[in-house]
């Protein structure tokens, strides 16, 4: 029983020096402080780090919408289409969340526009289903590829139909999309 106490301070010890270590580039990103990534990377930090979930840089800053994080990332050679857990990559979350300035960022720094999640959802499916009008024609522009179907078996446009996305629906009809 002595012993068992004698060891909790050590393992406390442990916790509190986990919780007080520097900030990293994942800290910086996902908060967007530009001041702080350039740093971490001037400072040797690798742009594709991760946080303790595995989530990486670049994608807690596109999901958080810090355009300039991510193409300071991209800049920094970071892996534009390295996936989270879900199979969902930075451009999917951006373009689910409407982000299109990141969206932008992403298409610049060459991010597959045609990727699928485990879902099988692609970036113009998410943003059509979401109907984020911006991001379908910068993905169309881009490339997307029209017929992508998802596993339930909706395209882009289908899901435009579905959630009764009248101007995405026109957009894509309008760059060929015929189901």
């Amino acid at each position: 029983m002595m012993a068992l106490l004698a060891a909790a301070p050590a393992a406390a010890q442990v916790r509190l020096d986990l919780l007080n270590r520097a900030p990293s580039v994942v800290d910086y990103a996902r908060v967007g402080d530009m001041d702080g990534v350039r740093g971490a990377l001037a400072s040797g930090q690798s742009p594709n780090s991760v946080d303790l979930d595995g989530i990486p840089a670049v994608i807690l800053a596109a999901t958080a919408g810090h355009a300039n994080v991510v193409e300071a990332l991209a800049a920094a050679k970071a892996r534009l289409d390295v996936r989270d857990k879900n199979g969902n990559t930075a451009l999917l979350l951006a373009a689910e969340r409407g982000h299109d300035s990141v969206v932008e960022a992403l298409i610049a720094g060459k991010a597959n526009v045609n990727l699928e999640n485990r879902s099988g959802a692609t970036p113009l499916i998410v943003a059509a289903r979401a109907g984020h009008v911006v991001v379908v024609d910068m993905l169309i522009k881009a490339g997307a590829d029209l017929t992508r179907e998802d596993f339930t078996g909706r395209t882009a446009l289908g899901w435009a139909q579905t959630n009764s996305r009248r101007n995405v629906v026109d957009r894509l009809r309008k760059a060929g999309a015929t189901r």
